[in-house]
């Protein structure tokens, strides 16, 4: 089946199960559509914006990026929103439920790295997070790649391999709690730390830093959920771009760009 008639199918699905009424046609896929995305999607969601509009002449995707919770936070206040993309389950719960036009659902995974300067010697491996005076940046709890940073922690200090009270170790190590995962990468690239957890996708957007592995046994797979939102200003063409990033161009545009893909 071509790329177009699976989305329309999809779009009919989704309205059908969120919407009620008739399912639009693709045809009527137009105007602009107001997508808020995690920042960690900036440049695959760039990419899938670019596809979406070649199939799509009609249309003009607007993207909102920040962290997932901020995004949350705009949704409930009433910021224009046709579409919500965030790095975590949590904050999708934390929107209020007559915003949401169908279940969301998941479309993308990530890895944590340890990103550091290029060349840095500083962070040679995970366990040396606690070394004492290194400058260490994290998200703040609230956005998920910060929660899932201290997951990985917690793990490692569970584990006894690196020693005692590794997670006390560690977060005294810590300057700053950024305001999204973008920003915690930036403190890295302009050598004002020597290391931030994020995510492996972050890395490759980025030549100006490289990434230490964290072992499987600490990782987390970060889950990325998508979800079309009623009292948007283009409630079908949000339908019609959530149904593109789950099929094969959209999902291409993600794993070009290192994230993996959930199993169906």
């Amino acid at each position: 089946m071509s790329a177009r008639p699976l989305v329309a199918l999809l779009i009919a699905a989704a309205f059908l199960a969120g919407c009620g009424g008739a399912p639009p046609s693709s045809s009527e896929v137009t105007g602009e559509v107001i997508v808020s995305a995690a920042s960690s999607l900036t440049e695959a969601f760039a990419d899938a914006t670019r596809a979406f509009e070649r199939q799509y002449p009609g249309t003009k995707v607007t993207l909102n990026f920040a962290s997932s919770s901020t995004l949350a936070t705009q949704i409930n206040e009433g910021a224009p929103a046709d579409v919500f993309a965030s790095a975590d389950e949590a904050q999708v719960k934390t929107v209020q439920p007559d915003r949401l036009a169908t279940a969301p659902e998941v479309f993308a995974r990530n890895r944590l790295v340890v990103a550091k300067p290029a060349g840095s010697t500083a962070i040679m491996v995970y366990g040396d997070l606690a070394k004492p005076g290194l400058r260490l940046v994290l998200a703040a709890d609230v956005v998920p790649v910060g929660a899932y940073a201290l997951q990985s922690i917690e793990a490692a200090d569970r584990s006894g391999v690196f020693g005692a009270d590794f997670r006390g170790r560690v977060l005294a190590n810590v300057r700053s709690r950024e305001a999204n995962v973008r920003s915690a990468l930036a403190k890295v690239e302009l050598g004002e730390a020597d290391g931030a957890i994020v995510y492996q996708t972050d890395v490759g957007a980025s030549l100006k830093v490289e990434a230490i592995p964290i072992p499987d046994a600490y990782n987390v797979s970060a889950t990325y959920l998508i979800v079309p939102l009623k009292g948007g200003t283009n409630p079908t063409a949000g339908l019609a771009f959530v149904a593109f990033i789950r099929e094969a161009e959209g999902q291409t545009s993600l794993t070009k760009r290192g994230f993996t893909m959930p199993s169906r």
